[in-house]
């Protein structure tokens, strides 16, 4: 890529390959200690050469082909991230063991989850979101836990428990910058909880040097 011009990125370049190497970890590809590595690098990223290095060893076109492609084709491309859409979402299957996303990672505005006879778990207390995030569970028997700001709410109103539960201990609406969730579809016979940072979780993230009530945003 060194013929080609050191032109910057944005939130939205940053946001995809946050999103490709979550997945990658999650298929075994790299370790937690590289998805580590590689969103830190991720974050302070300026040009598209820096996140063709953090891909480079994955399966996945370069981030600066788009730079040989209109406009459109990189609007295209971006759109192909899951979740992005209501027709592509990014699905957490469970299955009979866990599915997981923490640390630093980006939420999309579309999702659906199902614990299956395991568990699902959210953390979202470094993530980055949109102002609503769209949740449509999926019956099942296990468990599914979400992890919130302070500044963020959820909407379970729309939520069928049947045989389970589903619970809120948030506020209905977000505060100021924050993110509203809204969870749809059936709890089946499972559970779902929403939830604000417990002593646990707050003092991991102080033990990483983070500071639990800071509102994290990509590429600051």
């Amino acid at each position: 890529m060194s013929e080609q011009p050191q032109l910057r990125i944005g939130d939205r370049e940053r946001d995809l390959v946050a999103s490709v190497l979550q997945d990658a970890m999650a298929e075994g590809r790299i370790t937690v200690e590289e998805l580590h590595e590689r969103l830190d690098a991720a974050l302070v990223a300026r040009y598209f050469s820096d996140l063709d290095a953090l891909v480079a060893d994955l399966p996945i076109e370069p981030p600066s082909t788009a730079l040989n492609r209109p406009r459109p084709g990189v609007e295209a491309r971006l759109v192909e991230s899951p979740g992005a859409v209501p027709q592509d979402r990014l699905v957490l299957d469970a299955g009979w063991s866990s599915a997981a996303r923490t640390g630093r990672w980006s939420v999309p505005p579309f999702i659906e989850i199902n614990a299956g006879m395991g568990s699902v778990r959210l953390d979202c207390l470094q993530a980055v979101a949109p102002e609503v995030v769209d949740i449509r569970m999926i019956g099942s028997m296990g468990t599914t836990t979400i992890v919130v700001p302070e500044s963020w709410a959820a909407d379970i109103d729309r939520l069928a428990a049947g045989w389970g539960s589903a619970r809120s201990r948030v506020a209905a609406t977000p505060s100021a910058g924050g993110t509203l969730l809204v969870l749809h579809g059936s709890v089946g016979m499972g559970s779902v909880t929403v939830r604000g940072a417990n002593w646990f979780d707050r003092r991991k993230l102080e033990k990483q040097g983070i500071d639990p009530s800071r509102r994290p945003e990509l590429g600051r």
